[in-house]
């Protein structure tokens, strides 16, 4: 299931979730209001259920039925999940970030806030600093009266130890599995001919999510570099896939044009673009942030560390590029690499999903 859009085009086995206009109106609100508390952290501090209940219940029973929520935010509420397992059905959620953890707070960075309870929450105005906290103790008293625990799959091993240590996830069984992707991803679709590289001395940089002036994202490191390439004259170029069409060829047409994939974020769990990048053997340029450092092979990738992530060391890099070799001839060394790494995402869904069968 998933929320209706333009684009989406329900398959057999899906259907559309439509929202109501006051759900829409209230959910706009909330995420312009939320996106003004800090500049630095992504706070969700209020999670909106859309899920009618009677999709599930009509036909499934909590016997045989397994309630698996990927990207649930403003799809069903972190409280509605909480109540699912308390009706006897088996949830599995597959986290994006720690919201889980923190309350709200989509990133921790240094706080060590959900090692213990998250309050007061240090980047929110003390009107409504301890809104972190009460969703937690909210979710800790409603998983007390569930006979049976939540089940959390962390994309990355970063987020799985994070999941581990935090006092929200204490209690709950929490499971590394990669991400991957699917048989009809685009990408996978998509030839791209490293062999045939332009000249070295020339690059292309790739940016394929980018939201300007994100503080988590880099947004501002982006914008940085591009002032410095224009303003320089630099035989470099900055392509984002937010510029091509929106389309199967849109997305072909971006990978093929770039070089490198660069990634320059703050905080992140596990980038699909970099999935996407190495599945075609497209080298990255990344902070060493989150679950981005178990992606980076050391042979092909180069990591930045955060404390260096700047306008003026990405430069340095592009300078030592130029003169690297090309990486044609190693795409299928690159993707081999990749793809030991994320063929097992499928088979560790289905045995986490029989294993989870066998629970009474």
């Amino acid at each position: 299931m998933a929320l209706a859009h333009h684009e989406f085009i329900p398959s057999e086995d899906e259907f559309e979730i439509h929202r109501t206009l006051l759900q829409r109106v209230i959910s706009g609100l909330t995420l312009r209001l939320q996106n003004r508390l800090s500049k630095k952290v992504l706070f969700s501090l209020f999670s909106f259920n859309v899920l009618p209940t009677k999709l599930i219940t009509s036909d499934n029973s909590p016997v045989n039925t397994i309630l698996h929520f990927h990207n649930w935010f403003n799809l069903v509420s972190q409280s509605e999940i909480s109540k699912w397992s308390q009706r006897g059905y088996k949830v599995i959620v597959t986290m994006h970030d720690q919201r889980f953890m923190t309350g709200g707070c989509h990133y921790a960075f240094n706080c060590s806030g959900l090692y213990t309870n998250c309050s007061p929450c240090p980047e929110l105005v003390p009107i409504i600093n301890k809104i972190p906290s009460l969703n937690l103790k909210r979710f800790d008293k409603q998983m007390q009266q569930s006979s049976t625990p939540l089940t959390f799959i962390a994309p990355s091993r970063w987020l799985l130890e994070e999941g581990l240590r935090s006092l929200a996830l204490r209690n709950q069984e929490v499971v590394f599995i990669p991400n991957t992707l699917g048989i009809n991803a685009p990408v996978l679709k998509t030839t791209v001919p490293r062999s045939n590289q332009k000249d070295s001395k020339n690059l292309t940089l790739g940016i394929a999510s980018m939201a300007p002036g994100s503080h988590i994202k880099g947004g501002d490191i982006a914008e940085s570099l591009q002032r410095a390439i224009t303003d320089n004259q630099l035989s470099v170029k900055i392509l984002y896939m937010t510029s091509y069409p929106q389309t199967l060829e849109g997305s072909s047409s971006f990978w093929k044009d770039i070089d490198y994939l660069l990634v320059p974020s703050r905080a992140e769990n596990s980038p699909n673009v970099i999935h996407e990048a190495k599945s075609l053997g497209i080298p990255i340029i990344a902070t060493k942030v989150g679950g981005i450092t178990e992606l980076l092979d050391s042979e092909f990738d180069i990591g930045i560390e955060l404390e260096n992530l700047n306008t003026e060391t990405i430069l340095k890099i592009i300078e030592r590029l130029k003169t690297r070799s090309q990486v044609g001839l190693q795409q299928e060394r690159m993707q081999i690499n990749f793809h030991h790494y994320v063929d097992r995402s499928v088979v560790d869904h289905i045995s986490l999903y029989n294993e989870v069968m066998k629970r009474i």
